[in-house]
């Protein structure tokens, strides 16, 4: 298993022995470094990984870029190859350079680049799920975490090659930087082909023209190497750049500008707080940061000596240092080291703790912040976090510093914790920094308030200037019209910078910066606004996305989404507005591809399918889909399952159809009857050989599965009796294995759950090997830190030797590794609440929050964070969460059953909540009835099974002590209880419900899953999860996580005893 979270490793240079250089006018332009000294590890700026862990090849990498000082343009080709000779799904990880932003993402479908279209978040995930399970060809790129990107691909050929284009723009700020393609980390590639272009002003121009504009020379790089692993990045130096470099086109105006060349005075620092962040994604690098942040230390204590404080934090926040800065050395940094960087990243609790322990004392008056500023648990929401910042203004800090460290990050949020919050505004300085550079800059003064005028201009970016220092560079846009010059004030004083310094260029590079720019304009805006304001936030937040929408400049609220036909995109309602600028790198430089209308296309294989009334857009979400009714259908259509797990037919999902009207509240006294099936399923069909009926499918569509129910129920009806058919037998489609219902899991037919390295930790546990199993846990821990299955058997290592604190830590690690998977963070709630701490408990709610917020279109989303309030004991806020999940659609075909789960979960909530408030149950019944809720008035036990696998297909079997087996096809126990619905297209949820269970007593029940059919999306993991109610709004629970990694492996779940 190797899920990569890509970093940008910088700094790194491709050395001269590389590079053949074709330079037409001059050889000044740029040259190509020797790598610095240094063994920092690199992860891959790059990488497709299949869902199952293993990494594709990355076979051929072709990079074209140009650079207009102050703005790049990168076009990536890409080729992986699948080894494996199944099909599956792909995750694709990008990790940008700062200010960087993507513009373009296109995949190969049948010999043809289809391009992806900027769309609204939420309706790109629908549309890429429901694309997904149709066995169609999506992509979806997203913004991921800060400069990080990631795109779901699929599918991935057996044993074939993906081919992918990825180009985005940059901004370059500072003159002094370098033009850096990130190569370092990549595996050997069989080609690598990098060309870069660098276009500059001449400083003696030989040539005019009677219109103006500027002579232009170019300077091309070019590498080409087969068979190659770098191990550095390409940099090219620009010679001739300078501070004032611009580029305008009519309107369009971007210039670099120096706005102050004064020396900054001193700003001493008299005590000083530094948060250092030491959750999971700083692993890489962690030890290279401490030691940085001791050098930076002890050169500040150098100059005058002062109090200071070091306090880690992650998912937790430790003391960790409190005396003179001087005192701090190497021993206090190898103490933080021995920490190790584990857990998610919750900024607001370490600022909460500051507060509420110098509560009323003034104890510091300077605060650095050392992290990536990607938040993964608490609150993330800008407006929230500067409150926190407010109280420590309270407690007399003046000004906050940060020390940005890691590839990936999120610069544009560490900006807004420095600037605002204090009396004096702060710095954010890159680890790029020296160690010497950075101590003299945070013992200097910064300006702030400094006003950006461009006359006659109709917006300028920035408006204002706040924590800028002497020499510091940034880039002001600006809407200027053509026929005025351009000249530029900075507080009140002439900028130097001559309209004759302006480029003329064509429009498309810079225009995509500038609307960047009034995205940033607008981002700004919304995330400086007062908690309270949401009406203005959310229309500052439609207006970016339609900026982004409009002009393929991806944002937070947006997404590249890549269909197979342009009916595809007309089914969801996507207009695919932005046709006619795709940004390219052609032999002679930037090029338009013109999209003036969408190309013809094959016709979509779906030729049964609906038509569709497209969703609406209604707070930012899509509206779920309806469809036009089906002329007349002799007969419904049973899914089809396919060999990859994926089935032929499903109904589209979507988001957030609201419910016209209550339904008919069914009787307490007899849950209500499973749905009959319905001529109009409302599934699009794909043609197949035959069309089965609904009481076929069991017999025809899934035939393994039935004789594996009939050789399960022969063995119940055999108790201990358990025999086992031959090789030979087992590899025939007809194999038949009869097992007991009480064997362990190893006989119970089929492949074992688990296999490799934590098989075999699971197996030294068992053993009572715990130290040898923890010494082996974390040595695959660090040997592979992005893998999640070694951070599951560390927590699970860590848990068994009684050290649940460290535990909770580690399985808070795949949130900050993953912070964008709603499905992991579900997974590591489950983990969490099995530790029963408080704080544990907590971080798991959190991550419930975050998963609903995220995918409100997964229903599992909503039910186990209404159980986790539950145990919580807040019961009317778990109502509430049901309430509204209960107003969402959930179409049968995708998540069958879901709403009568959902249904009766709000009836215990209401059981719940009338138990812990009997003075608003009137309150209660009515808004139970209002929303379609199950009355639970009769004692009942749930098992309810999710697991975090799309397109995967588990199935639950019950046994009780009376020889009975309920699972897909026989769902009802003669002693009591029922399994609602078969969910084969991932996720879940699956309940089954005993009614009266005491009073039947036909306990205990043996709980088992079959990993029936991965699919192409990999190993499984999911939680089962037991609600006993005993009629009275009293509700036991236990929580019982699991990791499948074999098709048609049996999982135990172990037995429930009624008591």
């Amino acid at each position: 298993m190797n899920f990569v979270r890509a970093a940008w490793v910088s700094h790194l240079l491709l050395a001269s022995a590389l590079a053949r250089a074709f330079v037409p006018t001059s050889t000044q332009a740029q040259v190509l470094q020797p790598s610095p000294s240094g063994s920092t590890p690199a992860e891959s700026p790059l990488s497709l990984t299949a869902s199952d862990g293993s990494g594709l090849q990355l076979v051929s990498l072709k990079a074209r870029a140009v650079v207009e000082d102050p703005l790049a343009f990168t076009e990536l080709h890409l080729v992986f190859h699948n080894p494996e000779p199944r099909q599956r799904e792909g995750r694709f990880h990008i990790t940008l350079p700062q200010g960087a932003t993507i513009s373009r993402f296109a995949m190969k479908i049948n010999g043809r680049f289809m391009e992806g279209e900027v769309v609204e978040r939420a309706a790109a995930r629908a549309a890429y799920e429901d694309f997904l399970h149709r066995r169609q060809d999506p992509a979806l790129m997203e913004n991921e975490a800060g400069n990080e990107f990631s795109a779901r691909v699929f599918p991935i050929p057996p044993s074939g090659d993906k081919e992918l284009i990825v180009s985005y723009s940059q901004e370059l700020v500072a003159s002094r930087d370098p033009f850096r393609l990130p190569l370092r980390g990549l595996p050997k590639l069989g080609e690598l082909d990098i060309r870069v272009s660098v276009d500059s002003a001449e400083r003696k121009p030989t040539t005019a023209s009677n219109l103006g504009g500027a002579s232009v020379q170019r300077a091309v790089i070019e590498v080409h190497k087969p068979d190659f692993r770098p191990d550095r990045d390409l940099e090219v130096t620009r010679r001739g750049a300078t501070t004032r470099a611009g580029l305008r086109h009519d309107n369009l105006v971007v210039a670099r500008v120096q706005p102050t060349a004064n020396a900054s005075e001193a700003d001493a620092m008299r005590s000083l707080l530094v948060l250092v962040d030491t959750s999971a994604s700083r692993a890489l690098g962690f030890e290279a940061e401490l030691d940085r942040l001791t050098r930076v230390l002890a050169a500040a204590a150098a100059a005058r000596d002062f109090e200071l404080q070091v306090l880690a934090f992650d998912q937790d926040a430790v003391l960790a240092y409190s005396g003179r800065a001087s005192g701090w050395g190497a021993d206090d940094a190898q103490r933080l080291l021995k920490r190790r960087a584990e857990g998610a990243s919750n900024l607001q609790l370490a600022l909460r703790r500051i507060t509420e322990k110098y509560s009323g004392k003034s104890q510091f008056d300077r605060l650095l912040i050392v992290s990536d500023g990607v938040w993964t648990a608490g609150s993330v929401r800008n407006d929230e976090l500067r409150a926190q910042l407010s109280g420590l203004a309270a407690l007399g800090v003046q000004r906050a510093d940060v020390l940005a460290v890691g590839g990936i990050r999120d610069d544009a949020r560490l900006g807004l914790l420095v600037r605002g919050n204090f009396p004096k505004d702060g710095l954010v300085l890159s680890d790029a920094t020296d160690a010497g550079s950075v101590s003299q800059r945070l013992l200097a003064a910064t300006r702030s308030g400094l006003k950006v005028v461009v006359p006659g201009a109709r917006w300028v970016w920035p408006e204002r200037l706040d924590g800028v220092q002497a020499n510091d560079e940034l880039l002001v846009y600006a809407d200027l019209p053509g026929e005025l010059p351009f000249s530029i004030r900075i507080d009140g004083q002439p900028a130097r910078l001559a309209d004759a310094s302006l480029r003329s260029v064509e429009r498309p590079l810079l225009e995509r910066a500038w609307v960047g720019a009034r995205i940033a304009r607008l981002s700004q805006q919304r995330d400086t606004l007062a908690a309270g304001d949401n009406d203005l936030r959310a229309a500052l937040s439609k207006q970016i996305i339609e900026l982004s929408t409009r002009h393929r400049v991806l944002c937070d609220g947006t997404a590249l989404l890549v269909l197979e036909t342009e009916a595809d995109y007309r089914r969801f309602g996507i207009e695919r507005r932005a046709l006619s600028d795709i940004l390219s790198v052609g032999a002679s430089g930037l090029e338009v591809v013109s999209r003036t209308a969408p190309t013809p296309l094959a016709a979509a294989v779906d030729t049964q399918a609906e038509p569709v009334v497209p969703g609406v857009l209604t707070d930012g979400r899509l509206r779920g889909e309806q469809r036009a009714p089906r002329k007349a259908a002799a007969a419904p259509s049973a899914p089809r399952p396919s060999s990859d797990g994926m089935q032929d037919d499903l109904l589209a999902g979507s988001l957030g159809a609201p419910r016209e009207a209550a339904r008919p509240q069914p009787s307490a006294a007899a849950p209500p009857a499973a749905p009959a099936p319905r001529a109009q399923d409302g599934a699009a069909m794909v043609r197949s050989p035959a069309r089965l009926g609904a009481s076929q499918r069991m017999n025809v569509a899934r035939p393994e599965r039935e004789e594996e129910a009939s050789a399960a129920d022969q063995a119940v009806g055999n108790l201990g009796a358990n025999s086992r058919t031959g090789p030979a037998a087992e590899s025939g489609a007809a194999a038949r294995v009869q097992r007991s219902a009480q064997a362990p899991e190893s006989e119970l037919g089929g492949k074992p759950a688990l296999e490799g390295e934590l098989a075999e930790i699971e197996a030294a546990l068992r053993s009572h090997q715990r130290q040898a199993a923890l010494a082996r846990a974390l040595a695959w821990r660090t040997r592979d830190p992005g893998d999640v299955l070694g951070i599951v058997a560390l927590g699970r290592t860590l848990e068994a030797s009684g050290d649940k604190t460290e535990a909770a830590r580690a399985y808070g690690s795949i949130i900050d590794l993953f912070p964008g998977r709603a499905d992991l963070r579900r997974f590591v709630a489950g983990q969490l609440e099995q530790l029963q701490l408080p704080a544990a408990t907590e971080l798991a709610l959190d991550c419930l929050r975050h998963a609903v917020e995220d995918r409100p279109d997964h229903p599992s989303s909503h039910h186990l964070l209404a159980m986790a309030l539950l145990k919580r004991g807040k019961s009317a806020e778990a109502f509430a969460v049901v309430e509204s999940a209960l107003k969402l659609h959930y179409p049968d075909g995708r998540f069958r059953g879901v709403d009568r789960i959902l249904r009766e979960d709000l009836g215990l909530c209401a059981a719940a909540w009338t138990k812990d408030s009997p003075d608003q149950r009137a309150e209660i019944e009515r808004r139970l009835q209002g929303a379609g809720g199950v009355r639970e008035e009769t004692a009942s036990v749930r098992f309810v099974l999710t697991w975090e696998t799309d397109a995967n297909d588990v199935d639950f079997h019950i046994h009780d002590a009376r020889g009975g087996h309920a699972f897909y096809s026989s769902p009802r126990l003669a002693s009591g209880g029922e399994l609602y619905a078969d969910v084969t297209t991932g996720y879940g949820p699956e309940c089954f419900t005993v009614r009266e269970p005491r009073k039947n007593n036909a306990g205990p029940y043996r709980l088992r899953a079959h990993y029936y059919s991965r699919g192409p999306m990999g190993y499984g993991m999911g939680r089962l999860e037991i609600i006993d109610h005993d009629a009275k709004g009293n509700l036991r629970f236990s929580t019982r996580p699991f990791v499948v990694m074999n098709d048609h492996a049996y999982l135990d779940l172990g037995n429930y005893e009624l008591k």
